[in-house]
């Protein structure tokens, strides 16, 4: 395997749920050959199912990403009955539903944005990277 090619068992999947406002619901699935498929559902620009794809490079650097900013030793959950790293709760946020497999490891975490913290806010960071990978 190249130093720039992705595990075989490389899967990333970002779900982004509803809110009380009106919050973007989607899906994005970033496969180990690059192949991205996203589902535009609710207040998005684009609505319905669309296959596009990164390369090996974005792919590597977003896993590098993500092992770096601890992914793997998160909780499983923020905000949902596991209020213990909420430095407070804002009113709405949306939901958020990332999970990452990769050399023979799995991890989702659950995250209610409406958990503010130092852990949910780099969690945030890594999903937003999920989202930037895949423009």
């Amino acid at each position: 395997m190249k130093a720039t090619e992705s595990a075989p068992d490389t899967l990333i999947i970002l779900q982004r749920g509803a809110c009380e406002q009106r919050c973007a619901v989607y899906r994005i699935v970033i496969f180990a050959d690059g192949t991205v498929v996203y589902e535009g559902r609710h207040f998005v620009r684009k609505s319905g199912l669309m296959k596009t794809g990164v390369s090996q490079e974005v792919l590597s650097k977003l896993i590098s990403d993500l092992e770096a900013g601890g992914f793997f030793q998160l909780e499983d959950n923020y905000g949902y009955g596991n209020k213990d790293h909420c430095d407070s709760i804002d009113s709405d946020g949306p939901a958020a539903i990332l999970s990452v497999s990769n050399r023979g490891r799995s991890k989702t975490v659950l995250h209610n944005h409406r958990c503010v913290g130092s852990a949910p806010n780099r969690l945030t960071e890594l999903e937003d990277e999920v989202d930037r990978a895949r423009k």
